[in-house]
């Protein structure tokens, strides 16, 4: 999601069905015997109509096994769970927020995980965490803060269901995210090892710019996403939206959730399966021993372990590109709650995840790239 190099961030891709758009002409003709003899207004052309998003909720396998979870009871963040980022880097993605372990952006209240996104100068260290080039005395100043949460070294998995129930912001120029990051980036640097995004929305409430939207319509959609391909610039991405009608995610809670196996990822929405990937459509390609660009195998690169990650972005490329456009000045405060993180294990095949799936029909492929 954010974790990227340097990259601008574009649109998602989305499977769009749209209806063909036809107009029909028509005019008086000299037999016209109307008072005026006006002509006959032309039809204005039909819009295009909603898609129609999978609305079946299918049933959780009960094969399911309950492998790991943070419920968020205790009085503050478990650190053996979570650690924090802390940075002004900009997600790689021009962003405007610092993230920081403060309880300001980052806290425990009434059983829930509060991330908040603050409208506050803050300095911090320009570069990424993980950069050969993080320094604490290397600033830069930025107009927000915000946290982001990951279980890096402490909790990763490969291959089973991740399961959160959560409470998103709103606003043009929030951006909210429920992601996954190898742990050790077998196939090279990003995005050749992979990114899975559970579940990102931007501008929530902002006027929609759906192709399909009608004037006073408002963003509900969230987007599930995969990028993989080469190290940037060389990476691509697939993923799927997906609303459903009448809902507005940041006026209550919702699960989100993934079910991963070899070969192939789901994403649900209060267990609406709304779309699948397949290994025939994501590869991984990198530089050998010998600097021989090569494909590595079929399931590559989402056949490593991967750690979660959870954040409030303000701002960035993707966001401030769609919809209204930049950042509301009047938003001080954005967060997402989170009610609970689980993640299982499928019983019938754990060292494939196989055999757990709950699947619709409704769900579509998500086309490659």
């Amino acid at each position: 999601m954010i974790n990227h190099q340097a990259r601008q961030y574009s649109l998602l891709v989305t499977v769009v069905f749209m209806l063909t758009m036809s107009g029909c002409g028509g005019g008086g003709s000299e037999n016209d015997l109307s008072d005026n003899n006006s002509s006959t207004p032309t039809p204005a052309p039909p819009q295009p109509s909603q898609p129609d998003f999978p609305t079946k909720v299918v049933t959780k396998s009960t094969d399911w096994q309950l492998l790991w979870q943070d419920e968020f009871d205790g009085p503050e963040i478990n650190a053996q769970n979570w650690q924090f980022e802390q940075n002004c880097w900009g997600g790689g993605n021009n962003e405007k927020q610092c993230y920081t372990n403060r309880v300001d952006n980052a806290v425990i209240e009434q059983g829930s995980l509060h991330i908040i996104a603050r409208k506050e100068t803050f300095t911090g260290p320009a570069e990424q965490d993980d950069s050969p080039d993080y320094n604490d005395n290397i600033t830069k100043t930025l107009p927000y803060t915000s946290a982001r949460l990951r279980s890096k070294g402490l909790k990763d998995w490969r291959y089973g269901r991740v399961e959160i129930r959560a409470k998103l912001p709103h606003g043009q120029g929030t951006w909210p995210a429920i992601w996954m990051l190898p742990t050790d980036y077998v196939y090279g640097g990003w995005a050749a090892s992979g990114e899975i995004d559970i579940m990102e929305a931007v501008n929530l409430g902002a006027a929609s710019d759906a192709s399909w939207a009608q004037p006073g319509d408002i963003e509900t959609r969230v987007h599930g996403t995969l990028h993989y391909g080469g190290s940037w610039p060389n990476n691509v991405y697939s993923g799927q939206d997906f609303l459903q009608n009448g809902v507005k995610p940041w006026e209550d809670f919702h699960t989100y959730a993934l079910e991963w196996q070899e070969g192939e990822i789901r994403w649900y929405m209060d267990d609406i399966h709304y779309a699948t990937q397949t290994s025939d459509g994501w590869y991984s390609q990198y530089t050998n021993d010998s600097g021989v660009v090569v494909i590595a195998e079929d399931t590559a690169p989402f056949n490593q372990d991967f750690h979660l990650l959870l954040n409030v972005a303000i701002g960035g490329s993707w966001a401030e590109n769609v919809n209204e456009k930049g950042v509301d000045s009047s938003i001080t405060e954005a967060r997402m709650v989170v009610d609970y993180v689980r993640v299982y294990q499928c019983s019938k095949d754990v060292a494939t995840g196989k055999g757990c799936e709950a699947i619709s029909e409704e769900a579509p492929i998500v086309a490659k790239p």
